[in-house]
């Protein structure tokens, strides 16, 4: 993609993105509602005619070629699988157009619908009506991949599913993208699906293109404050630069910045804490003491928020049955204070 944009009436869905995927590689757009993820997906698949920009694949652009000419596979929360066809007919539809021929058509549905845990024996017959949610996202996926795109394209595909259901087909999918090398763009709000999946994710704001990065660089070392936020919880400090690489906290401790981040002295920063940063440790250990204000049980783990000198700091602790959290108790928390994750302070509006 380059210079990507699409505009509604005064309303621009995206706003300039470029981006480059690399063949076999894994990418998630990962957003809230409204960041202009799916609306760049469309315009991928050719849904969505372009206002401005280019999109190549391989050498070729595509930027005004007809959907069905792209070369690209396309599975949506949906579904879309046609009602009155079997499901070997749904399968088999995206390569009859294509006028293979029969014994090719079988084949190649017969080995796609053992690939994705589908005995044809058992499942080539039946309706979607008949299929449960899992049956029939298997059933979108292997059609999409039929007819072997270069590209598979994914809009929210596992929104409708239970939770159980999701993780056991994220393996699945994983596990088929290695297997197949696989290209695809997924576009997602969950941000745990994303860091999961993910070779690449790129964070979307408002039709732009906030930080791309493995899923790693993102939790731990986001570029701007909305990043922080939005991928996974952040206690997110307010300090002041004490010298090139020493903050100083609002109760007067000390933190030194990684090495590898830059700082503009002009900006003003937050230290970043992720909760699983946070050690809940004896008070004689301790370089903060506070109250809790909250816990909630999590079953591996216990969210415990705690009113402390430099605000409220939200930290994941590990049962134990030889300690217990309770509102009002005085605890001692500890982090590292050398390499330090700093993000810019956003500016407020009024």
């Amino acid at each position: 993609m380059r210079n990507l944009t699409k505009e509604y009436g005064i309303v621009r869905a995206v706003d300039n993105v470029s981006l480059d995927i690399e063949p076999g590689e894994f990418i998630s757009l990962l957003g809230p509602s409204g960041s202009g993820k799916t609306t760049a997906l469309m315009m991928l698949a050719g849904f969505e005619r372009t206002t401005s920009g280019t999109i190549h694949i391989g050498e070729q652009d595509v930027t005004l070629v007809p959907p069905f000419a792209r070369g690209i596979g396309m599975v949506f929360q949906s579904y879309a699988l046609f009602p009155h066809m079997s499901v070997y007919d749904n399968i088999s539809y995206p390569l009859k157009l294509r006028r293979m021929s029969k014994l090719e058509i079988d084949e190649r549905v017969r080995r796609a619908m053992d690939m994705v845990k589908l005995p044809p024996d058992k499942f080539a017959n039946r309706l979607p009506q008949q299929l449960s949610g899992g049956q029939r996202q298997r059933v979108a996926l292997v059609r999409a991949l039929i007819y072997e795109p270069h590209v598979l394209l994914m809009d929210e595909p596992m929104g409708a599913l239970d939770k159980n259901l999701r993780e056991e087909l994220k393996l699945e999918l994983l596990s088929l993208q290695e297997r197949l090398r696989l290209t695809i763009v997924y576009v997602t709000h969950d941000q745990g699906e994303a860091l999961m999946l993910s070779n690449r994710a790129a964070v979307m704001r408002d039709g732009r293109i906030e930080q791309v990065a493995n899923p790693e660089a993102l939790y731990r070392r986001p570029q701007t404050e909305f990043v922080a936020n939005f991928l996974g919880e952040a206690n997110l400090v307010p300090v002041e630069q004490s010298s090139e690489r020493e903050f100083t906290l609002p109760d007067g401790q000390v933190v030194r910045s990684s090495p590898d981040i830059s700082v503009d002295p002009s900006q003003s920063y937050l230290l970043l804490l992720r909760p699983e940063e946070i050690e809940v440790c004896a008070e004689a250990e301790a370089m903060l003491r506070g109250r809790i204000q909250s816990t909630v049980y999590l079953g591996s783990s216990i969210r415990i928020d705690v009113d402390t000198p430099i605000g409220v700091l939200t930290v994941v602790a590990k049962p134990n049955q030889s300690r217990r959290f309770e509102r009002n108790q005085i605890v001692g928390l500890r982090f590292a204070t050398g390499d330090a994750v700093l993000v810019p302070k956003e500016a407020r509006a009024g």
